[in-house]
């Protein structure tokens, strides 16, 4: 374990891995799907700088922390967050997540509510990713009658050919921290259905401190009509769209997008 390398156990046991650089204000991380804390890395050095301290978790199932036999549902990830701050003794903290992590953390608020969190950030996430008759802005392509095989792979759910050409840094960094392709899904297949077949809608309005939404112009997985809702529902919130990314547009413009992210943190970048 290194120096910024830290850990601690949930409430069912489960050992949980974070990184902890720099000093100041709190701000936490939250990766998506296959993802770890290494692909916070681009954000860790701009936060740093910019003097806060930079907490990035490892969610259960996904680098380094442990990969239980139960827990596979969006619910006990939230839970896992509102542990994570608990055990740092925090009470004022950033939340930023991205993807699978906007979930995550849209269950620490239905769980927690927002007492001990002084802005949100979320990274091209929709609160409901099915299609259905009451939401069009799901992930693309995904709807009840074909979700069960989205989950189990067996189409190609969003449209690839809307991402853009990986920017050689994106290249260097998933060379680094690992690809998400590499990611062994089957063994977590009960976490994607629940995640799939989720429904955040509700909470939405409840997340009362200020946040900021943003997503990628050419965003394979949602359509932006839906992160306007998002922006548009939460009650003290603004909006980015970075023209040249995808779904990741903290991994495709991390110059730009660190510089809103900052701004909308209270801090200009250095």
């Amino acid at each position: 374990m290194t120096g910024h390398e830290k850990s601690f156990r949930t409430t069912d046991g489960v050992r949980l891995v974070y990184d902890d650089h720099g000093s100041g204000p709190a701000v936490l991380l939250v990766h998506g799907f296959t993802c770890s804390a290494a692909h916070w890395a681009f954000q860790r050095e701009a936060l740093v700088a910019a003097g806060y301290r930079t907490l990035a978790l490892d969610l259960r199932f996904h680098g380094r922390s442990d990969s239980p036999a139960s827990g596979q549902r969006v619910s006990r990830l939230g839970k896992d967050i509102g542990e994570w701050i608990e055990h740092l003794e925090l009470d004022d903290v950033a939340l930023v997540g991205h993807s699978l992590g906007v979930s995550v953390c849209l269950a620490y608020f239905d769980l927690f509510g927002t007492e001990r969190v002084r802005a949100f950030a979320a990274i091209d996430q929709s609160p409901k990713l099915v299609n259905d008759e009451t939401w069009a802005w799901g992930v693309r392509s995904v709807e009840w009658t074909n979700v069960w095989d989205a989950v189990n792979g067996r189409f190609q759910w969003g449209n690839p050919a809307l991402e853009p050409p990986m920017p050689p840094h994106v290249g260097e960094l998933l060379a680094e921290a690992g690809s998400p392709a590499d990611f062994p899904v089957g063994a977590v297949l009960p976490l994607l259905a629940d995640h799939f077949t989720a429904d955040w809608r509700d909470v939405v309005p409840t997340v009362d401190a200020p946040a900021w939404v943003a997503t990628g112009r050419h965003s394979p997985s949602f359509p932006l009509e839906g992160m306007e809702w998002f922006a548009g529902t939460l009650p003290d919130s603004s909006l980015s769209v970075f023209e040249n990314s995808g779904h990741c547009p903290h991994w495709n413009e991390p110059e730009e997008f660190n510089r809103e992210l900052l701004a909308f943190l209270g801090r200009p970048l250095r």
